[in-house]
């Protein structure tokens, strides 16, 4: 399951975020509390000790995968979360594959993919500065 949420956040929010180290999120913000509790309405999760955020800046993007881990590296994972932060203007398109179908994302600036950890799924690789806010529950 995935859902787009609309402008999820302002301009003002985005620095709220902060840095780009990994952030456990019992020890969340009040921006995070809101989004969590905004998910919470949609989707069944619980937060674990290994539950986190961070901001990233990935130029090369990231090949299909689920958040469990191509690799099993996140087994615990229930939900990813994606905030695009920058404008999209330079790639970094995200995409989810329906059986053979691919669907690329319709999103914007400042609105939130959040999808269960067993969607199949990508980001293109890009150039310039993008910026993303990433939740792993």
């Amino acid at each position: 399951m995935r859902k787009i949420y609309r402008n999820i956040i302002t301009k003002e929010d985005v620095v709220k975020f902060g840095s780009t180290k990994k952030k456990v999120l019992k020890n969340k913000s009040n921006i995070v509390s809101d989004i969590i509790n905004i998910l919470k309405k949609d989707f069944d999760f619980t937060i674990k000790k290994s539950s986190y955020c961070l901001v990233e800046h990935y130029p090369s993007g990231h090949d299909w995968h689920v958040d469990t881990g191509s690799n099993d590296h996140m087994k615990w994972c229930e939900l990813g979360v994606s905030i695009l932060l920058t404008e999209p203007t330079f790639g970094g398109d995200t995409y989810y594959k329906d059986g053979e179908e691919i669907i690329k994302s319709d999103r914007g600036l400042y609105d939130m993919i959040a999808h269960t950890s067993d969607e199949l799924h990508k980001v293109d690789s890009h150039e310039g500065y993008r910026s993303v806010f990433l939740m792993f529950i």
